[in-house]
């Protein structure tokens, strides 16, 4: 397991054990949860200029779809630009959201059993009119993933923009739904293999934080 270093933004702890328990809570019962302003501005400006930076400096690269070693390029499916974080070379501020993750981690493995034992994530820049059509966070025959966590760090988003997140609360049954907006600071966790969801089109770029949570495979037990 990482060692984190010490916290930067020093975030009150009543507010962010007001959080995880309200994000553990709503896994437990409903499978997923929308959080908003999980995380204060201050904290989202900071994130939000480092996926910018990583983008003017060209270290964001189209993401693929499928298993690694059969990835594919498909703007049809998916048009998102994306930059992996390297947790043992990570910013203060990344390391203050790693340590946050981590205290959900390890309240999600207390009162749900659920084996997780790290978290992968990335910084997402769709450019406007992408999309990510319907899909699983699971791939097929490979459950490591098992919370999926997208945390937004959108600027004075508005609803008009578009851009919103489709979860979709029957499988893949079209209906029922629930659209989230991707505004700066909401935080979206659903269980990953449990339910489909899509990114719909926005007139802006839209700009997140997502990540999973895993379990050990069967290779790494």
């Amino acid at each position: 397991m990482v060692k984190f270093k010490p916290r930067f933004f020093m975030l009150p702890f009543a507010t962010t054990s007001h959080h995880i328990d309200q994000i553990t809570d709503g896994i437990a019962g409903q499978g997923y949860v929308i959080v908003p302003g999980f995380l204060p501005d201050t904290f989202i400006q900071a994130l939000r200029n480092e996926a910018l930076t990583l983008q003017e400096a060209g270290k964001l690269q189209r993401a693929t779809i499928g298993k690694a070693e059969n990835n594919q390029l498909d703007n049809k499916v998916r048009g998102d630009l994306i930059h992996w974080l390297d947790h043992a070379d990570a910013s203060p501020v990344q390391q203050e959201f790693s340590a946050i993750m981590e205290t959900l981690r390890e309240s999600l493995n207390r009162h749900l059993f659920l084996g997780l034992f790290e978290l992968e994530n990335h910084f997402a820049i769709y450019p406007p009119g992408a999309i990510y059509n319907k899909h699983l966070d699971q791939f097929r025959g490979n459950e490591e993933r098992q919370v999926s966590c997208i945390l937004y760090l959108n600027e004075d988003w508005k609803e008009e923009y578009g851009g919103q997140l489709r979860l979709y609360l029957d499988g893949k049954e079209p209906e029922p739904y629930i659209d989230t907006v991707p505004l700066g600071g909401t935080l979206v966790a659903f269980l990953s293999g449990k339910f489909w969801h899509e990114v719909l089109p926005a007139s802006q770029p839209r700009i997140s934080l997502t990540g999973w949570f895993r379990k050990r495979g069967s290779s790494l037990s």
